[in-house]
């Protein structure tokens, strides 16, 4: 599926072709569209965590990097390519503020990470260093889940269109007890 057929699938509305950027770049509003020349060295920055701790570029040579926003950090790869990083960017932004139905927990136990690692589908893209050490961005219909190894611990966050598109989660026995839609937390 293409970057537009996803972006479709998750607001529910025909999405026109434009640049990766172009689509993306106006729905953030989680993590920052960098609308200004923002170098870094050799990197152009592209995309800011909101509270500044998390940075997202492309090098000279076209490769999209990632790295904390402390003097001296080094970019890593994200191994994405345009159109995996900027659908990155939008499944992140979808579940962290758009959709209306969603669930997370934080500090869940492996095998609950392990639920729902098996009842998804990894969306195709890389994974991240934050916000968590691994960060997997998965998907299930129109539904989404990002999984993040903390270490010792888990944080799991699942979101749709529709309170509908989770029933596969709320089977999972898993408590949700960081936010929940159907609670209003």
């Amino acid at each position: 599926m293409t970057l537009e057929g996803w972006l479709g699938r998750w607001s529910r509305q025909l999405v026109t072709p434009k640049a990766p950027p172009e689509l993306v770049g106006p729905l953030l509003t989680f993590n920052q569209f960098v609308r200004w020349g923002w170098r870094d060295g050799d990197v152009e920055v592209l995309v800011a965590e909101n509270q500044g701790v998390w940075l997202w570029g492309r090098d000279q040579l076209g490769a999209f990097v990632e790295r904390e926003n402390e003097p001296g950090v080094r970019w890593l790869p994200t191994a994405e390519d345009e159109e995996a990083f900027w659908l990155h960017q939008a499944a992140f932004e979808y579940l962290s503020s758009r959709f209306p139905a969603y669930r997370s927990t934080n500090d869940a136990p492996l095998e609950h990470a392990e639920l729902v690692l098996n009842a998804t589908d990894p969306l195709p893209c890389g994974e991240w260093r934050w916000p968590g050490r691994r960060q997997r961005m998965r998907h299930r219909g129109d539904s989404l889940a990002m999984v993040c190894d903390d270490g010792e611990s888990w944080w799991l966050s699942v979101g749709a269109p529709a309170e509908d598109g989770l029933g596969w989660a709320d089977a999972l026995a898993i408590t949700w007890d960081e936010s929940d839609s159907r609670t209003g937390t």
